[in-house]
């Protein structure tokens, strides 16, 4: 069933998490399709955690049964782990796309050798700059139940000094991120919030009257934001 919340915001409600999957992975290979057909490189900005997770397995198993085309790929953050961190968001992207992962992702990584993301920003921003289409043909992201988005939590900056990323800091754990920033969040075709449970569903419906990270996402964005959510 599908619900305007708040336009260009829409809710598209799932009784369970597998039939949520199969719908957006519908979507999302359509996409990828149509840039095909282009010869043109759909390019996307995901989210990490476990809650995404089985789409990018389903969505691999669907496209190993396509030809193959390119598909640019980078996280919409990420923790200063190696790859191989069980917290690593493109270590994940790696464990839940083995079909396809060589045959068709191009991923364009948010981390270089740098000790800390602090003194990386400028490379990576550079990076980000030369590896990626201006805009994204969608951004998968999540939300915590705090109302944070990718590594951009409370209180704490969005965007820094007209960059594509900043170094970010979670606040309970203190662990050292490095994030899109919401406006490069916000350069994209389409966005795909995937939210599940009544508490997020709340955080989400009241967002408005807030202040926090997926407030502003709502207010700035100028694209159409779709809402997967399931109980």
């Amino acid at each position: 069933m599908d619900m305007a919340l708040n336009s260009p915001l829409q809710l598209r409600s799932f009784d369970n998490f597998a039939e949520l999957s199969t719908s957006l992975v519908h979507e999302w290979v359509s996409l990828i399709d149509h840039a095909a057909q282009s010869n043109q490189a759909a390019s996307f900005a995901l989210a990490g955690g476990s809650t995404p997770a089985p789409v990018y397995r389903e969505l691999d198993q669907a496209l190993a049964q396509r030809p193959a085309s390119k598909v640019r790929l980078t996280a919409t953050d990420e923790r200063w782990v190696h790859d191989s961190d069980p917290q690593s968001n493109e270590g994940l992207f790696k464990q839940c796309l083995p079909l396809s992962y060589r045959k068709n992702w191009e991923l364009v990584s948010l981390k270089n050798a740098a000790s800390t993301p602090e003194v990386s920003i400028e490379a990576i921003n550079e990076r980000l700059n030369q590896q990626l289409p201006t805009r994204f043909d969608a951004v998968l992201l999540g939300m915590g139940a705090d109302g944070h988005i990718a590594s951009l939590f409370p209180g704490a900056p969005v965007q820094a000094d007209g960059l594509d990323c900043l170094a970010a800091v979670h606040p309970q754990t203190h662990q050292t991120r490095i994030s899109l920033s919401l406006p490069r969040l916000l350069q994209t075709e389409k966005i795909w919030l995937v939210i599940t449970g009544k508490e997020k569903r709340q955080v989400l419906e009241s967002a408005m009257t807030n202040s926090l990270p997926i407030t502003h996402l709502l207010k700035q964005a100028q694209c159409k934001i779709e809402v997967f959510w399931c109980p």
